[in-house]
């Protein structure tokens, strides 16, 4: 392993690809060819069907019968961190030739190789992360007769585009990642602003019943704190005012009490038939009565006032009265609030107006997180559009409901990317991954494991989450679409790709 280091530390340029290795020398590294015999190295890239791993490999060249050493880096997708645990194979002709039980550090594998016959060769590593096996095919892998062969070869397959060198250990400390150019469907977008609110019949405005002043009992109603149903929340003291609650529960009190005495009798009073069924039951309605509207107040009274309870599970959204206030009553005291459905309204401009019955879904971006949101996602769906402009506006308004699982904030204005119309095909890539550079706009490509190309692209529409290229890019490659400025930041080190690493 120390000898492979060595060998790493003595080069200055490492050559990339895909299908097929490649290798480049600066002029210090050819004299040393020329003059040491000085070994270059080839590297590889393959990720696994389903997109839950990059392997990268760089070793030293595949010589006959000479031994080749590779330093295999294992990245976990889409988090793109290293591999901490598990263990790798090399299968030639299904028959293993070489195997690490644990990376030495995270991420990176050790193995060593002697291929027997020159020419083309098929390669598998095994992967087994957490008990998982997965397969990596190498197709093609060139065995050379001998290092003048090699280089030879390397000649030929030399990029006139500078790379730009960002080490796997470098990636793996940062939040990046690499994505793949899609072509898929991809819709007409209007691009607006917006609001969230409380879904209809999501929130409940609390009331008092009776005039009175407000008492909190010491304790803060704060916005956004979970409430119960019943739960007391404040009370509304005794008045010596005309209306207030003492005194409508001593008539309701006084009411109830002389319905039950006359209700009584008038039962003893039936059965000796001494009254008529209709004066009993006038007298069994009016006790019923009374009883109704004694038990109402009874819930919400004590010696202190009028209890004021939560008429349902949620949060406060707002309280709207403070400790000591006079109310009156049918007063709103205080927003209760479920926060389990929300209501997106888009402002559309007239200009679009027309296309407004085409719009079918939205994205939309959260200030307070910068993050991207899809109506599809949250399980939404479009309920109406306005037919009029909003009042002292020149915006339609466009209406969708969602279900608030990503802890959306009701109140908030947010960025709208409206789907309107059918769809065309297009490649799209992840919006993060455009840079800009006076006016121009570029990605950068992945070219190796460890190594990109910066690449002018021409973009098209975009809905705050994907970017249309109409040019400059090819389905199936690899763009980085986090950690981009790092990346621009190492292409300005005006350094050439080297591969020191310390491992």
């Amino acid at each position: 392993m120390k000898k492979f280091r060595l060998l790493l530390l003595a080069l200055s340029i490492a050559g990339g690809m895909t299908t097929a290795c490649h290798s480049t020398h600066n002029h210090e590294a050819q004299e040393e060819h020329e003059e040491h015999a000085a070994v270059e190295k080839q590297t590889y890239t393959i990720y696994d069907r389903n997109n839950r791993y990059e392997l990268f490999f760089e070793s030293t060249p595949f010589i006959e019968n000479e031994k080749a050493e590779l330093l295999v880096h294992v990245t976990r997708l889409p988090e793109y961190k290293p591999l901490q645990q598990g263990s790798l194979k090399l299968l030639h002709n299904n028959k293993l030739v070489a195997s690490a039980n644990q990376p030495e550090v995270p991420g990176i594998f050790h193995l060593a190789f002697s291929p027997k016959k020159t020419g083309p060769i098929d390669l598998k590593m095994e992967l087994t992360d957490n008990g998982v096996p997965v397969l990596f095919p190498l197709k093609n892998i060139n065995v050379y007769e001998n290092h003048d062969a090699f280089h030879e070869s390397q000649q030929e397959h030399h990029e006139n585009a500078k790379a730009i060198a960002f080490l796997k250990e470098e990636a793996w400390k940062i939040d990046f990642a690499v994505a793949p150019v899609k072509e898929e469907p991809f819709f007409e977008i209007i691009k607006t602003s917006g609001e969230i609110m409380p879904a209809q019949g999501d929130e409940i405005v609390v009331t008092a019943k009776h005039r009175g002043t407000v008492l909190l009992g010491g304790t803060q109603l704060l916005s956004g704190e979970p409430v119960k149903k019943n739960e007391e929340l404040m009370t509304l003291s005794a008045s010596l005012l005309d209306g207030n609650l003492n005194q409508d529960y001593l008539k309701a009190k006084a009411a109830y009490d002389k319905a039950s005495q006359n209700y009584e009798r008038s039962k003893q009073l039936i059965d000796d038939r001494l009254i008529t069924q209709t004066e009993f039951r006038s007298a069994e309605a009016e006790f019923k009565s009374a009883k109704a509207v004694y038990e109402n107040i009874s819930r919400f009274h004590t010696t202190k006032g009028e209890r004021i309870v939560s008429p349902q599970n949620g949060f406060i959204k707002e309280c709207l009265v403070s400790e000591g206030q006079f109310v009156q009553a049918g007063q709103a005291l205080m927003v209760i609030t479920q926060n389990r459905k929300l209501t997106l309204r888009a402002d559309v401009p007239q200009k679009d107006y027309a296309r407004l019955p085409s719009v079918f879904s939205a994205n939309f971006i959260t200030p307070y997180d910068q993050q991207v949101h899809s109506i599809d996602n949250l399980g939404g769906k479009k309920i109406t559009f306005g037919k009029s402009t909003l009042d002292k506006t020149f915006f339609t308004p466009v209406y969708f409901e969602v279900k608030n699982t990503e802890n959306l904030i009701p109140g908030s204005y947010v960025e709208v990317y409206l789907k309107a119309g059918s769809f065309k095909n297009a490649l799209t890539i992840p919006l993060s991954s455009l840079m800009e550079e006076q006016g121009n706009f570029y990605v950068f490509v992945q070219k190796d494991g460890e190594e990109y190309l910066k690449r002018y692209i021409t973009p098209g529409r975009n809905d705050g989450e994907r970017l249309e290229v109409l040019s400059g890019l090819e389905a199936g490659e690899r763009v980085v679409a986090q950690g981009a400025y790092r990346v621009k930041l190492a292409s300005m080190s005006g350094t050439a790709p080297a591969h020191n690493h310390n491992h």
